[in-house]
């Protein structure tokens, strides 16, 4: 068992709901398709990763694609632009 002390460094914080959709959607946007690349890219779990693909999907910023037994995703034009302003204010909160 380790005791925490003073020398213990803090264990990083968690990610936000906002930042994990942003990292679901910018996997996206560079291209991966596959829902496992996808998954691995944006450091997320299988479950995570499923609750925050419906969402997107209802909301119009991933559109699903089903052919046969494989479904992909591809990032939609109004996805891109919500990324795109979260990007910037991102970059524009750390100047």
């Amino acid at each position: 068992m380790q005791v925490l002390n003073s020398e213990t460094k803090p264990q990083a914080a968690r990610r936000s709901a906002l930042e994990v959709r942003m990292a679901i959607m910018r996997v996206t946007a560079e291209g991966c398709t596959k829902p496992t690349i996808i998954m691995y890219r944006s450091n997320t779990s299988w479950m995570v990763l499923k609750k925050n693909l419906e969402s997107l999907i209802a909301l119009g910023f991933i559109a699903e694609h089903t052919d046969g037994s494989r479904t992909t995703y591809a990032i939609t034009d109004r996805g891109i632009a919500v990324l795109r302003d979260y990007l910037n204010v991102v970059y524009l909160a750390s100047v």
